[in-house]
C-alpha cells in the first residue's frame, strides 16, 4: 500500500512545473518574491514543493538556504508569526559564518521570543494590529474599492497605529538586556543585513505548506509575517494552498471589508501578496494512467530499479511531453527484464481502471492513491478469509461507489435478489456494449433483442451476439418469472439511458459472469442491508422494482396494478416504497410513495406521517411540489405541507409554500 505523504520522487510528471518554480526562485532580479503554488487539495502541491526544494539544496555551490514551515502545526500552540520568523532564523543561523552574523541572529531571535511571549500573554487579539494592514494592501491592489469599504476597517487600523509605527504597546514583554530592536522597521533592516552577510548565499527560500488547512486568522497572520517582517532582499517565499479556500479565509477574517456588490476582498488580497503563481492542474487521462501504473510498479521493484524506471520516464517526457509515457503497452519497453508476470497482471487491471479514475476522481493524485489503497486493503482483507476478489472487478465496483452511492445501493439491491449474476446488470451491460449511439437502445418486452427502431444504423453488436443480450443464471438455474424478467429489462433500460451509468457499464471488465455478493461483503460500511424490500416475496419485489423505476410510464403502470392487489400486499408494498423513500429521498421512491397514496387512499395517513419524519436537510426541494400535488387531499396532507413550509431549510420551506399557493386558472 502507499503512504499519503509528499515525496521528492516525481511520479506526476511535474518536470515543467518544477522548472518554472526553480527558475523564478533563482532569478536575483525577482527577489524579494512570494510565489503561490495553487491547486486543489491532493493535487500534488506538497510534492512539488519538496521536489523543488530538493533540487535547490542539491546545488553544488550551496547558494540557497531552504526552510520548510507548516503554519497548521502551530495553531493553538504558538503565535504563527513568531513561529515562522523563528524557522527562518534557524535556517539563516545554519549558514552564519561570522560573529557579527551570530550576534544579529541573537538580536532578532530575542525580538521574536518577546513577540511570542506577548502573544501568549494577551492572546491573538493583542496582535490584531498586524493584519490591520489589509485595508492599505487592498487599496493598493485595487484603487476602485470605495473609500467607505476600506474605511470599514478604520477602527482596527487605528488600533494598529502604535505598533505599525514602531512602538510596542504597554503589554510588551520587559526589555531583555542587549535587546535593542524595538520596532518592525528595525527588525526588517537587521534581518536584511543578516541575509546579505550570509557567505555564498544567493537567496533564503522558505517553503510554506498546509496554509489551506488553517483557520482564517492563521492564514492572514502568515501573509502578514511575510509582508511586515520578512520581506527582505534575497528572500523568497513559496506558499502552497488551495486558492478558493484561502480567499474564503481572508473574506471570513475581514467580513467588514466588502465591495458594493457584496464580494469579499480575498481575491484582491491574494493577488497583491503573490507576485507569481504556479497552478497545479488535474492529471489528464494519460497522466493518471502513468501515475497509477507507476504506483503499482513501485510495489514490485527495489528502490534502485524503480529509480531507474523514473529516470527513463523523465527522458521520455522530455522527448515527447504530450505522449503516453507509461502504460501497459509501453511497460515492456520501459521495464525490460523487470516485467514479471505478477507485475504484468497488476498493470493490466491498473490500465483498465485508469480512464474511470481520471474522470470520476477528477485527476486528483491523492484521491487516486486512496482509491488504490482501499482496493488493496479490501483485497487483502478478503484473502485472510480465503476469498479471492479480482482486482479489476473490485475496482469497477469502487468506481461506481465513488461516483454515486445511490446507484451503488441499487446495484446491491439487485444482487441481493439474485442467486447468481444480477439479471439487471447482465441486460444493462449488453445494451451498453451493443449500442454506441447517444440514444439508449430499448428492449422489447418479450425478447432479449435490441429494438431495431431505436438502434443507430452505425451501431454494431458484439461478435457472435446477433443483437441478443447474453444469458445469465437466474434463481439457481430456474427460468425467471415473466413479470420479473420484464421488470429487470425495464430497470436495465433505465440505467443505460443515463450517460454516466452507460459509460461505467462499458468499463472493463464485463460483470455479467460474476455473482457480486462476495464483493459487496467488503462494502458493508457504505450499504444499507436488510431493507424492507429484501423481505418481500419475489412477485411483490418485481412490482416494487417497477414502482420505483426511473421510467415514469413503468412506475404508473405498476401503481395502477397495486390498486387491484389484496390489502395485505398493498401494505407490504407501501412499507417497502416508504423505506426506499426514507433511505434515498432524492430517488424515484419519494414521488412514487405520494402516487401510491393517491391510488390506494387508505394508505395516505401512514404515508404522510412517514414522509413528515424524513429529515428536511435530506429532502430534494425540487420534488416537494410534485409530492404535494400527488397526495390526496386531507388533514394528513395539510399537516405535512405545513410542517415542510415551516422548515428551517429555506429551500424546503419555499418549495412547500409555493406548492400551497393556488395555481392560475384554479379556484
Amino acid at each position: 500500500m502507499w503512504a499519503d505523504n509528499e515525496t521528492d520522487v516525481d511520479l506526476l510528471g511535474f518536470d515543467v512545473l518544477v522548472d518554472e518554480l526553480v527558475v523564478a526562485l533563482t532569478e536575483p532580479r525577482l527577489l524579494p518574491l512570494t510565489v503561490g503554488v495553487l491547486g486543489d487539495w491532493g493535487s500534488g502541491k506538497s510534492s512539488l514543493l519538496k521536489i523543488a526544494r530538493h533540487e535547490l539544496e542539491a546545488d553544488e555551490q550551496k547558494r540557497y538556504v531552504c526552510a520548510g514551515f507548516s503554519p497548521w502545526q502551530y495553531e493553538d500552540y504558538d503565535d504563527v508569526k513568531a513561529a515562522l520568523m523563528a524557522a527562518v532564523l534557524d535556517a539563516c543561523q545554519s549558514r552564519a559564518a561570522s560573529q557579527e552574523a551570530e550576534l544579529q541572529v541573537g538580536r532578532l531571535r530575542r525580538f521574536v521570543n518577546g513577540l511570542a511571549r506577548r502573544s501568549r500573554a494577551v492572546g491573538r487579539a493583542a496582535l490584531a494590529a498586524m493584519p490591520a494592514a489589509a485595508p492599505a494592501l487592498i487599496a493598493a491592489a485595487d484603487p476602485a474599492l470605495a473609500a467607505t469599504t476600506v474605511a470599514a476597517g478604520a477602527a482596527v487600523a487605528s488600533a494598529a497605529a502604535p505598533l505599525a509605527a514602531g512602538a510596542l504597546d504597554e503589554h510588551a514583554a520587559p526589555a531583555v538586556p542587549g535587546d535593542d530592536i524595538r520596532d518592525i522597521a528595525e527588525f526588517r533592516d537587521t534581518f536584511s543585513q543578516l541575509v546579505r552577510s550570509l557567505d555564498g548565499v544567493d537567496a533564503v527560500i522558505v517553503f510554506i505548506d498546509d496554509l489551506d488547512r488553517c483557520l482564517p486568522e492563521t492564514v492572514v497572520d502568515t501573509f502578514e509575517a511575510i509582508r511586515l517582517f520578512l520581506n527582505a532582499p534575497r528572500t523568497a517565499y513559496v506558499v502552497a494552498a488551495n486558492r478558493e479556500i484561502v480567499e474564503s479565509a481572508i473574506d471570513s477574517r475581514y467580513p467588514e471589508l466588502r465591495r458594493h456588490d457584496g464580494r469579499g476582498i480575498g481575491h484582491e488580497y491574494l493577488e497583491k501578496m503573490l507576485q507569481l503563481q504556479v497552478s497545479v492542474p488535474p492529471l489528464s487521462a494519460a497522466e493518471t494512467e502513468a501515475y497509477v501504473n507507476l504506483l503499482v510498479t513501485e510495489l514490485h521493484l527495489s528502490d534502485t530499479d524503480f529509480g531507474n524506471v523514473c529516470a527513463a520516464l523523465r527522458e521520455r517526457r522530455t522527448a515527447d511531453p504530450f505522449g503516453s509515457t507509461y502504460n501497459k503497452a509501453l511497460a515492456g519497453d520501459v521495464l525490460g527484464d523487470l516485467l514479471t508476470p505478477a507485475l504484468s497482471g497488476d498493470l493490466t487491471w491498473a490500465s483498465d481502471i485508469s480512464p474511470a479514475l481520471a474522470d470520476g476522481l477528477r485527476g486528483n493524485p491523492r484521491q487516486v492513491k486512496r482509491f488504490l489503497n482501499d482496493l488493496t486493503w479490501r483485497k487483502r482483507a478478503a484473502a485472510r478469509r480465503s476469498v479471492e476478489l479480482r482486482p479489476d472487478v473490485l475496482a469497477k465496483l469502487m468506481v461506481l461507489e465513488e461516483r454515486d452511492g445511490d446507484d451503488f445501493q441499487t446495484l446491491f439491491d439487485w444482487q441481493l435478489g439474485s442467486d447468481g449474476p444480477s439479471r439487471q446488470v447482465v441486460l444493462a451491460e449488453a445494451l451498453a456494449r451493443a449500442d454506441d449511439s447517444p440514444q439508449p437502445a430499448k428492449l422489447t418486452a418479450d425478447s432479449g433483442h435490441v429494438s431495431p427502431k431505436t438502434r443507430s444504423p452505425a451501431a454494431g453488436t458484439q461478435p457472435g451476439s446477433a443483437g441478443k443480450a447474453p444469458k445469465a443464471a437466474g434463481r439457481a438455474g430456474v427460468k425467471p418469472d415473466a413479470a420479473e424478467e420484464s421488470a429487470a429489462r425495464e430497470q436495465a433500460a433505465g440505467w443505460v439511458a443515463r450517460p454516466r451509468i452507460r459509460a461505467w457499464l462499458q468499463l472493463p471488465p464485463d460483470l455479467s459472469p460474476f455473482d457480486l455478493r462476495p464483493y459487496f461483503t467488503y462494502f458493508r460500511d457504505r450499504l444499507i442491508v436488510g431493507s424492507v424490500a429484501s423481505a418481500l416475496r419475489p412477485a411483490l419485489r418485481v412490482i416494487l422494482g417497477r414502482i420505483t423505476s426511473d421510467v415514469p410510464a413503468v412506475s404508473r403502470d405498476a401503481l395502477t396494478e397495486c390498486a387491484a392487489l389484496p390489502a395485505a400486499d398493498q401494505d407490504e408494498l407501501a412499507a417497502a416504497v416508504l423505506d426506499a423513500a426514507v433511505r434515498r429521498p432524492d430517488g424515484a421512491a419519494l414521488p412514487a410513495a405520494a402516487e401510491f397514496a393517491a391510488r390506494v387512499p387508505r394508505t395516505a395517513p401512514g404515508i404522510c406521517d412517514a414522509l413528515s419524519r424524513i429529515p428536511h436537510a435530506s429532502l430534494p426541494a425540487i420534488k416537494i411540489p410534485g409530492v404535494l400535488r400527488r397526495l390526496p387531499d386531507g388533514p394528513e396532507k395539510n399537516a405535512l405541507a405545513a410542517g415542510w413550509a415551516a422548515s428551517s431549510i429555506p429551500a424546503v420551506a419555499a418549495a412547500a409554500s409555493a406548492a400551497a399557493r393556488p395555481r392560475l386558472g384554479t379556484g
